[in-house]
Formats: structure tokens, sequence, C-alpha cells
């Protein structure tokens, strides 16, 4: 799997909380979504340096589910 410019493998989970806030980020920015698991989006939301539009978006999801 490849995030940017960082060569990750594919049955890599991070080891902590920054490291999720790191792999999160970057999965929604990138817009490649299938690997990240909605409970830990929802987890780390609040902490997640997103744009508003994406911050509303995920709000909204979780809102309904």
């Amino acid at each position: 799997m490849k995030i940017w410019d960082y060569k990750i493998p594919k049955n890599w989970q991070p080891p902590n909380t920054e490291a999720w806030i790191w792999y999160i980020e970057k999965m929604i920015t990138t817009g490649n979504l299938r690997r990240l698991p909605a409970a830990k989006i929802k987890k780390y939301l609040p902490k997640l340096r997103l744009d508003e539009g994406n911050r509303l978006l995920f709000k909204h999801f979780f809102k309904q589910k």
C-alpha cells in the first residue's frame, strides 16, 4: 500500500494514538477509505486535523448510524 510518499506494508497497524491519527488523516485526504475501520474514525474524529467539509461529512455519517 502506498500513502502519498510513504510505503507501508499491507498488514501494518498503527502502534499508538499519534500513529492512528496520522494514518487516518492520510487515508481520508487521499480518499483511500477501504481499509480504514469506521470505529477508528469515530474514536479519533475530535483529534483529527481535517478540513471542515470532511469533518461535517463524518459527523453526519456517524449521527445517522
